[in-house]
């Protein structure tokens, strides 16, 4: 079985890349991957970039040239409503793309090969629970998606890529699974761009900008701060999840 992991920056490669040990880096297409291999399984690990185009394209050059059985949206997310903490899993039972206006549904595939994960729970510090899955195409208020949704759809997070994902793996014909990790809660509104801290092409955070925005805006820094320590949590979340849902191949 071939499996294509998809996430969108370095913290989530990170996490990913610690479900298995060491592994060079090599590129595909356009994009940095690592690839790992087990028993039954061979995993293709690749980092997009943030976004819709960034997630599209990275899993059509993984359907081009590897052909993956399964597709895995993988990383970090926001909550949207109350009842979800930072380091609790969320695993897709539904994605719909919202544009601040309204909602729309993705077609998917869904895989159940992580239905095992929420039957396991893993401890008192953090859950595992199906969801909703709300991408955007930039960062969105919480609270404009939450009057958005209307308290219609089961913990809904927000995220930027698993639509796209999912759109491209229906097209395909290929089963998907969707699995992020909460790095801000309800209650934490970014006060920040993807496109202030990032390159053009959004595929690489540049830390002469973090600095810029920084600098023109210092009010961000207790928010960076916040967000770097939630973001180790959702990081050992995923980690270890995905740790889990793997040791069965």
């Amino acid at each position: 079985m071939k499996i294509g992991i998809i996430v969108a920056m370095r913290e989530e490669f990170l996490a990913v890349s610690a479900c298995f040990g060491t592994s060079a880096s090599e590129i595909l297409g356009s994009f940095k991957v690592r690839r790992f291999s087990k028993v039954e399984a061979e995993f293709i690990l690749i980092e997009s970039g943030f976004g819709f185009n960034n997630a599209a394209m990275a899993a059509e050059v993984l359907i081009h040239d590897e052909r993956p059985d399964l597709l895995i949206s993988a990383g970090f997310c926001g909550a949207i409503s109350e009842g979800l903490e930072v380091g609790d899993v969320v695993l897709a039972e539904q994605i719909v793309i919202s544009d601040g206006k309204g909602v729309a549904d993705v077609p998917i595939l869904l895989s159940d090969i992580g239905a095992g994960l929420v039957t396991s729970q893993p401890g008192p510090d953090r859950q595992i629970v199906t969801g909703t899955f709300v991408s955007t195409s930039v960062i969105t208020k919480k609270k404009l998606l939450a009057t958005i949704l209307a308290g219609c759809y089961r913990n809904p997070v927000v995220e930027m890529e698993s639509g796209a994902i999912a759109i491209v793996a229906v097209e395909n014909n290929i089963p998907m699974l969707a699995i992020r990790a909460v790095s801000d809660a309800s209650t934490e509104e970014l006060d920040f761009s993807i496109e202030e801290f990032c390159d053009a092409d959004l595929r690489h955070v540049i830390p002469h900008k973090v600095m810029m925005t920084i600098i023109k805006k210092p009010r961000l820094i207790p928010q960076l701060i916040r967000l770097s320590r939630n973001s180790r949590k959702a990081a050992g979340s995923i980690t270890s999840e995905l740790t889990h849902l793997f040791s069965q191949f």
